[in-house]
């Protein structure tokens, strides 16, 4: 049973899925050059980056096929996955310093949220 809300059921694959987006862009010179004012991020450090967004891009599918079950948990996982691209597209275009920084806070918002209502069930 899931006693999550429907709004927070929803919005956490998304907000698993954008910053792994993110991490995934910041492998890239340019893209890391837009929003770190740094150039080539490194070996080591684009390895680890990429590990991240990895992670984070299992834990959404974890999600979405603990909520909607195997079948349409997948392809609810590529449905976020593709939004948090085009959202990811959006914010590199127009706004990619403010509106990595607007990405990142509301996905801890609704992780947060998320952990404090589990924590209120597990209880």
């Amino acid at each position: 049973m899931n006693a999550l809300t429907p709004t927070t059921t929803a919005a956490l694959p998304l907000a698993l899925c954008l910053p792994a987006m993110l991490l995934l862009s910041q492998t890239m010179d340019r893209h890391c050059e837009q929003i770190l004012r740094r150039g080539e991020p490194g070996r080591r450090l684009r390895w680890g980056l990429r590990l991240g967004a990895a992670l984070l891009l299992a834990l959404a599918l974890q999600c979405c096929m603990h909520t909607w079950g195997p079948a349409v948990g997948a392809v609810a996982w590529l449905g976020w996955l593709s939004v948090a691209a085009w959202l990811q597209v959006l914010i590199l275009t127009y706004a990619p310093r403010r509106g990595t920084a607007l990405a990142l806070s509301a996905s801890t918002m609704v992780l947060s949220h998320t952990a404090v209502v589990a924590a209120g069930l597990a209880a």
